[in-house]
């Protein structure tokens, strides 16, 4: 042989050997670890590390890590496509335990939620790009403002200012870091979701998504059809609604609906007559007068000076939370008005320690994550002049939005909106199930049903007396997730959706 030919035969091997080795550590791949849960006894789970690049597009792209846990299905034969699970936020974290040493799957129930499900599918949680968990997590700890999507509340106009330079600090931290906040967005997320199938040998999934989920669900439908067996879609958020627009029209439709349910109510009707201008007189009068209230907090006590937009907001944090505090809400409106604060102070309470917005301390979470998804595809692109125009349109009601500070604060995040194409409506023919709730100001119904306009194969239930994400609220919404899962037919759903009845109006805090 000669030297030359050697010498070649040399190249080739190595060349071989070196794409062998780089397809070993390639991208996307998953690498298993130990679980940082325990499974009941009787219940096993699989977890994974998700190998993919920030940026798809740049082979020298830096990797990043997302947390998977997969709690296997209960059958010995279980179906080829799991249901996936995406969660909210953006910046909602399912795996990471809510407290040190805590047990991430008991807090969220997630063993006997998806009991059913599991009697023949695996049921997969995935992590979002920079949430808890994830490699990088996109902390902000300097942001001194609570930021949440589901309240949406920022510190008083008169902060906007250090708000603003606080996400300044925050975003150029970040960048500093290596982070490149513009890859932090839906499509990003979509593209995971397709390279973690891609890892595990899946050729379809079922999908489950819930509040910003849903738009993360509908991005997969758009981006990867075929990938896609059917979806469930909780508290729908899609792609071409702005939210911060119409914030103000919302909250005036939930309370319209509040009044209008309690007078068709005799009992709530003769104990709550005229509620409309009670409620309204009391938070004329407690913003221009706010009445302080101590809230018992796990890291101590606070005190909120309760101004009329935050009793707006600990309301609507009650329809949030759907059935019974939807129904407790004219008795809450009632003492309040007589001076018994008890009732208002124990949901503020909730509200404080479950989500923040009423108190002008405590960082949020993952601010840095909500910030380069929702200032991308939601804050930045209002109209300012539209938006001021309904917020004094609508008086009182406009007092919510008021507090929402993202439109002003955004662009100190300096990431690009989002461009045209994830703007316009998901067209799709993928069974697609849409679930909503009556009282739901966050994701009202309203959006749901602009939705269905552009799927051909799809349904949506709206539940007269649940708010915001109605499984985790109602027996009849989880029963309709397990049987379409099933199924994947939206023509063809239990029949507990005709008992579909208004709140039931309660004159006490006792359950």
């Amino acid at each position: 042989m000669s030297n030359h030919v050697k010498v070649v035969s040399f190249l080739i091997v190595a060349l071989l050997a070196f794409a062998a080795s780089a397809s070993a550590q390639g991208v996307p791949r998953i690498e298993d670890k130990p679980c940082w849960f325990k499974p009941p006894r009787g219940e096993q789970a699989r977890c994974l590390v998700l190998t993919v690049r920030e940026n798809r597009q740049l082979d020298t792209s830096r990797l990043i890590r997302l947390p998977v846990a997969i709690l296997k299905a209960r059958g010995s034969a279980p179906a080829a496509d799991p249901v996936l699970h995406l969660s909210g936020g953006p910046g909602d974290s399912p795996l990471s335990a809510s407290e040190p040493g805590g047990d991430a799957m008991n807090d969220g129930d997630w063993w006997n939620s998806t009991v059913e499900l599991r009697r023949r599918r695996d049921y997969i949680i995935i992590g979002q790009r920079g949430a808890k968990l994830s490699e990088p997590e996109l902390r902000c700890e300097d942001l001194d403002v609570q930021r949440s999507f589901l309240t949406r509340a920022g510190r008083p106009s008169e902060a906007v200012e250090r708000e603003r330079a606080a996400m300044a600090r925050c975003a150029q931290r970040l960048s500093t870091s290596g982070v490149d906040l513009a890859q932090y967005n839906t499509l990003s997320l979509a593209d995971d979701v397709a390279d973690l199938a891609q890892a595990l040998g899946l050729r379809q999934i079922n999908l489950h998504g819930v509040s910003y989920g849903t738009r993360w669900a509908l991005e997969v439908m758009r981006r990867h059809p075929s990938l896609v067996r059917s979806a469930v879609l909780d508290a729908v958020y899609p792609p071409h609604i702005v939210a911060d627009d119409g914030e103000a029209d919302i909250v005036r439709g939930v309370f319209e609906r509040l009044y209008a349910d309690c007078a068709a109510d005799a009992r709530c009707g003769r104990r709550h007559p005229h509620l409309r201008a009670r409620l309204e007189g009391l938070i004329e009068r407690m913003e221009a007068e706010p009445v302080p209230l101590k809230l018992n907090l796990a890291d101590g006590k606070t005190e909120v000076a309760m101004t009329g937009g935050k009793v707006l907001l600990t309301l609507l944090h009650m329809m949030r939370l759907g059935g019974t505090e939807i129904g407790r809400l004219p008795y809450v409106i009632d003492r309040t008005i007589r001076g018994d604060y008890v009732p208002l102070t124990f949901y503020a309470t909730d509200l404080e320690e479950s989500e923040g917005g009423l108190a002008d301390d405590g960082p949020p979470e993952m601010g840095g994550l909500y910030n380069a998804v929702e200032c991308r595809e939601n804050s930045q692109l209002v109209d300012p002049a539209a938006r001021r125009r309904a917020i004094e349109a609508n008086g009182i009601y406009g007092l919510v939005p008021r507090l929402n500070t993202a439109p002003d604060t955004c662009p100190a995040w300096r990431v690009p909106s989002a461009p045209a194409a994830q703007r316009q409506p998901v067209r799709s023919a993928i069974p697609t199930l849409l679930l909503s709730g009556a009282y739901d100001w966050l994701t009202p119904p309203a959006w749901a049903v602009d939705q269905l306009r552009y799927l051909d194969n799809a349904r949506h239930i709206e539940f007269r007396a649940l708010g915001h994400a109605t499984v985790v609220q109602g027996n009849c919404a989880a029963r309709l997730v397990d049987f379409f899962t099933l199924h994947a037919d939206p023509k063809r759903l239990p029949s507990c959706i005709e008992r579909n009845s208004p709140p039931a109006f309660i004159d006490s805090l006792r359950r």
